[in-house]
């Protein structure tokens, strides 16, 4: 399924590489909901770019809402084919979907941020081919996307370590057990670091989490390209999570191996393969 929905965005982006002024007619008339109880402006354009490619129309909801009322999923279902939504829970969201008619797409939640993990691993796989082998170093701030690479890179048979906390005060990811479990199972390693040349051990993808305001935490995850250099004896690409603050130069950040804007424009293909998949089980 995973794998399934990144070809499928490849695909896609392959076909049209630049996607200004395209329209198809893969979701002719459908009505895409955004939902948001926290404003996310680029997952929101994303997702509505996507609508636009594929000739559907997308509505916009920010609003603070009462998860608790599960029946909402039902009623919005009968307003929508596809509902993509942000929030600050995710539980909740799980219970929206069950009683939802419509396919339901968690862009971002407390716990995980898909749209933006799945567009980094394909911008990965558009560099090395494959995330088979490849060694994934994250070191920053706790965030939800680095729940959901903790699932994917394992799931999908690359090893990554992490920082993402400092001795005075440790922290473990929400999904660290469910991530150890699927590593032990696919033979892939999983660690959690307290050094920042051990996360940068033969790294070749190194991804730099969000700022942070605290600057005792930017000195912590401050990293450069002779950090990099120093522990990775391969080529190597750079991540960065956004927003960028201080703990990363101007050198890394516009250096010749960063991707970072090529996440930015795969999120676009990536909404596009779900909504696609979730309204008429079609694929690129």
């Amino acid at each position: 399924m995973v794998m399934g929905i990144i070809n499928s965005a490849i695909n896609l982006k392959c076909c049209f590489r630049d996607t200004h002024n395209q329209r198809l007619n893969v979701l002719s008339d459908s009505k895409v909901m955004i939902l948001q109880e926290i404003n996310e402006p680029v997952l929101n354009m994303a997702v509505s770019k996507a609508a636009t490619l594929l000739g559907a129309y997308d509505v916009h909801i920010i609003d603070n809402l009462v998860w608790d009322q599960d029946y909402l999923g039902r009623v919005f279902s009968f307003m929508s084919d596809a509902i993509f939504v942000a929030t600050s829970t995710h539980m909740c969201v799980q219970r929206f979907a069950d009683q939802s008619s419509v396919p339901v797409t968690c862009m971002k939640s407390r716990t995980h941020a898909s749209i933006q993990s799945l567009s980094t691993v394909m911008s990965i796989i558009e560099e090395f081919g494959t995330l088979k082998g490849v060694n994934i170093s994250y070191l920053g701030a706790p965030h939800p996307v680095l729940n959901s690479y903790l699932l994917l890179c394992p799931m999908l048979g690359a090893n990554i370590r992490f920082k993402c906390c400092c001795k005075k005060c440790p922290v473990s990811p929400l999904l660290f057990k469910a991530s150890e479990e699927i590593s032990s199972k696919s033979y892939t390693e999983m660690k959690e670091c307290l050094n920042k040349d051990d996360v940068l051990k033969n790294a070749c993808v190194v991804i730099a989490g969000p700022t942070t305001n605290k600057q005792d935490k930017i000195d912590e995850f401050r990293i450069g390209i002779e950090d990099i250099e120093k522990q990775s004896c391969c080529h190597w690409i750079f991540f960065h999570t956004c927003p960028r603050g201080k703990e990363v130069d101007d050198v890394l950040f516009n250096h010749w191996n960063a991707r970072t804007f090529n996440v930015f424009e795969n999120m676009h293909f990536i909404a596009a393969a779900l909504m696609a998949y979730g309204i008429k089980n079609y694929t690129f």
